[in-house]
């Protein structure tokens, strides 16, 4: 199997990637409670499992995939145990940082992969910072808005109907199809910090859930390499706006 774990690869492996022009996967997760039947992973795993499988498939060019950031923005989470959260500041000084290095090293397709709702606001608008202090080009994306046409979105309709909750039916699923041996179906129950219905989570779902998403990443990551991004990249940065009102007003997911 080739090889696409950023830590994987020796210096020279590195140096025909960027002769390559390969895009770089920054998967964003976040190490948070997640109900009583659920690891505190499940985040973080789901976008890094996503973007692997991604760069796995294609074979037109190389994609990379960093280690994942594993901590978030999720200070709406402390209360419970298990939850470590960084201060939004701090968090995206973070991200900064890491696509400042990447760049560096002469790569300039980067793409934050996020799988956690507090922090799709801030993957949202990094790209704006990064472009306007450090002058990277960088575009970034949470999983389950991956495409313009909602594909993953309508995925999820067939699950917890549009709502991707926390904890619940979506994260259940994925987390039965992904890492089974963490999950404990007979905790799964509605508590304190669970929104949505995990008792009808199932592997099945999962399945279904996670390669809609690998499907549209990988669309994207093509698009992307080929610089017939144009549209879509338009569209998410008018939407931005949008998603970020909003999530303040309501959001339907934590």
């Amino acid at each position: 199997m080739k090889k696409v774990l950023w830590q994987e690869l020796r210096r020279t492996e590195f140096e025909a990637a960027v002769k390559a022009d390969a895009i770089v996967i920054i998967p964003v997760g976040s190490t948070e409670q997640h109900g009583n039947h659920l690891p505190i992973n499940t985040d973080t795993n789901c976008c890094f499992s996503i973007a692997q499988r991604a760069a796995q498939a294609i074979d037109e060019f190389p994609v990379l995939v960093l280690p994942p950031v594993w901590m978030g923005y999720s200070p709406h989470h402390m209360e419970h145990p298990g939850t470590i959260t960084l201060k939004y500041d701090t968090f995206v000084e973070l991200l900064t940082q890491i696509a400042i290095c990447v760049h560096a090293h002469g790569f300039r397709k980067i793409l934050f992969l996020n799988g956690h709702g507090g922090n799709s606001a801030i993957i949202a608008s990094l790209a704006f910072k990064l472009a306007g202090e450090e002058g990277i080009s960088a575009i970034g994306y949470t999983y389950w808005n991956i495409s313009p046409t909602d594909e993953v979105m309508e995925a999820v309709n067939e699950a917890d109907k549009g709502f991707i909750g926390h904890a619940g039916e979506t994260e259940t699923s994925l987390q039965l199809y992904l890492q089974p041996e963490l999950v404990d179906m007979n905790s799964a129950v509605w508590t304190s910090g669970v929104c949505g219905d995990p008792t009808k989570g199932s592997r099945e779902k999962g399945e279904r859930i996670f390669e809609t998403a690998v499907k549209a990443l990988i669309r994207l990551l093509r698009h992307y390499h080929s610089g017939e991004l144009g549209e879509e990249l338009s569209l998410w940065r008018v939407e931005i706006s949008d998603q970020l009102i909003n999530h303040m007003r309501f959001p339907r997911y934590i």
